[in-house]
């Protein structure tokens, strides 16, 4: 007896692979960009398309990123709040310079309100950038939806921080990627 359920199904089966496309955020300098494409032999389509897509989305980040983010950089008041620091406390001890202490304690006081104005920035500019990607990504996975193409952004921090991110001095880190999904190959 042959069992009619067995038949060939509607839909044919897939194997999907996927490439995660790093972002490397410096938030000292407020750079956002996603590497290149990697030319994945896994990958059936045409690799200029991807190309062209991650060069977009970078320019897409560079735009989003205002001129006035430059007298944000944390560095600077980071480096002024260490220097009053240091000096504060063994000027503090002498009566002689109590007036110098005093100024120092301003300036230290300046350069922390700069610091958490920094990090206000930080978080807007992060959020504004990660937003835009997050819509042009759902463009993408609608342009690419006959091809099963699929555009993902996972983000890499946890502490449920999604656009805050600290700033770990001059170094590039991996705080989002970038995951296509795309069929490899379909089991008939």
């Amino acid at each position: 007896m042959l069992n009619t359920d067995l038949a060939k199904p509607e839909v044919d089966l897939t194997v999907c692979e996927y490439t995660d496309i790093p972002m490397h955020v410096s938030l000292a300098t407020y750079e956002y960009t996603f590497d290149p494409w990697t030319n994945d032999s896994r990958y059936l389509y045409s690799h200029a398309n991807m190309h062209t897509e991650i060069h977009e989305l970078n320019v897409l980040m560079r735009s989003k990123i205002p001129w006035i983010s430059v007298f944000f950089i944390s560095a600077f008041s980071y480096a002024i709040m260490l220097v009053c620091f240091m000096v504060i406390f063994p000027i503090y001890r002498y009566e002689q310079y109590e007036s110098l202490a005093f100024t120092f304690s301003c300036i230290f006081l300046v350069a922390f309100i700069h610091y958490m104005m920094c990090i206000i920035c930080r978080y807007l500019i992060t959020k504004n950038v990660i937003l835009s990607v997050e819509s042009k990504i759902k463009e993408l996975n609608k342009k690419y939806k006959h091809e099963q193409i699929y555009f993902k952004l996972i983000n890499f921090r946890g502490l449920g921080f999604r656009y805050l991110k600290f700033l770990p001095i001059f170094k590039k880190n991996i705080y989002f990627t970038l995951r296509v999904v795309y069929v490899y190959c379909k089991i008939i």
